[in-house]
C-alpha cells in the first residue's frame, strides 16, 4: 500500500524567524521610499492592533495568513490617508514584494538529502499553516514534492483534522498511511494523531516532551532530520 510522507515548513526545513524579520525589514524600507513616515505608524504594536482588529471583524480569516496580511495593509494605508482604491491597489503590490522575501528561507542542513532519499521510495507533500512555497525559486524544493496543502488556500488550519484529511485524500492514501513530520507539538503532532495518521516530533533543539494536556505524542522522535529515513523505515514495520 502506498505511503505518504508530509512535511511541515517553517521551522521544520528552515528557521522561519529571520525569515519574517527579514521579510519586515524589507517592507518597511518599500513603504517608506512611497509613503515617507508611513513606517513609524506602521509599528509593530500597530500591525498587532490593526491584526486584532482585522480578525474581530472577520474570525474566520485567521487561517489565512496570506489574506490577513492584505486587509492589515489596507487598513493601514487607508489610516495613512490613502483612499481606499489607492490603498487596495498599493496594498496588493506591498503583499506581492513581500511574499518575494518570504520565500527567502535558508534551509536547515541535509534538508535536500534527506528530500532526496526519500522521494526515491514514498510520496512526499506538504501540509502547512505558513505562506511558504517550496515551488518558488528561492525555495527551491518542488522536485520532490507531489503537492503542496497551504492553510491560506483552502481555508483551514492544522490542528484541524481536515487539513491532514484532506492531503491523504489528494494522495489517494487512507489516513493511516499518512506520517506527517512537523515540530509544533500541537499543531503537527497532535494535528496528525487527531485525524489517525502518524506524526514523527522534528525536536530539533531537544526541548523536554510534553505533558497529556498538549494532546497525543509522536509515534518517534529525532533530533535531526538525518535521521528521519531510518525512522521512517521503522514506522513502516
Amino acid at each position: 500500500m502506498s505511503v505518504l510522507i508530509t512535511f511541515d515548513l517553517d521551522n521544520t526545513l528552515w528557521d522561519v524567524a529571520p525569515v519574517i524579520m527579514r521579510a519586515e525589514y524589507a517592507m518597511e524600507s518599500w513603504f517608506e521610499e512611497r509613503f515617507p513616515g508611513f513606517s513609524q505608524q506602521y509599528s509593530l504594536s500597530a500591525r498587532e492592533a490593526l491584526k486584532q482588529k482585522v480578525l474581530a471583524e472577520n474570525p474566520a480569516m485567521s487561517p489565512n495568513l496570506t489574506a490577513l496580511r492584505l486587509s492589515i495593509y489596507k487598513l493601514a494605508l487607508k489610516q495613512f490617508g490613502l483612499p481606499s482604491e489607492e490603498a487596495n491597489l498599493v496594498a496588493e503590490a506591498a503583499l506581492a514584494h513581500f511574499c518575494e522575501w518570504r520565500q527567502k528561507v535558508d534551509l536547515y542542513p541535509h534538508v535536500v538529502d534527506v528530500l532526496e532519499e526519500l522521494h526515491q521510495d514514498y510520496s512526499l507533500a506538504v501540509i502547512t499553516n505558513g505562506n511558504a512555497d517550496v515551488y518558488h525559486p528561492y525555495v527551491g524544493l518542488g522536485q520532490y514534492f507531489d503537492f503542496a496543502v497551504r492553510a491560506d488556500q483552502v481555508g483551514i488550519a492544522k490542528p484541524s483534522v481536515d487539513l491532514f484529511s484532506f492531503a491523504a485524500k489528494t494522495a489517494g492514501v487512507d489516513l493511516t498511511q499518512l506520517i506527517h513530520i512537523g515540530d509544533h507539538p500541537i499543531d503537527d503532532v497532535f494535528g496528525a494523531s487527531n485525524a489517525g495518521a502518524r506524526s514523527v516530533w522534528f525536536n530539533r533543539h531537544g526541548a523536554q516532551r510534553w505533558g497529556d494536556e498538549w494532546g497525543g505524542r509522536s509515534n518517534a522522535e529525532v533530533h535531526s532530520l538525518l535521521e528521519l529515513p531510518t525512522v521512517i523505515r521503522s514506522l513502516m514495520l
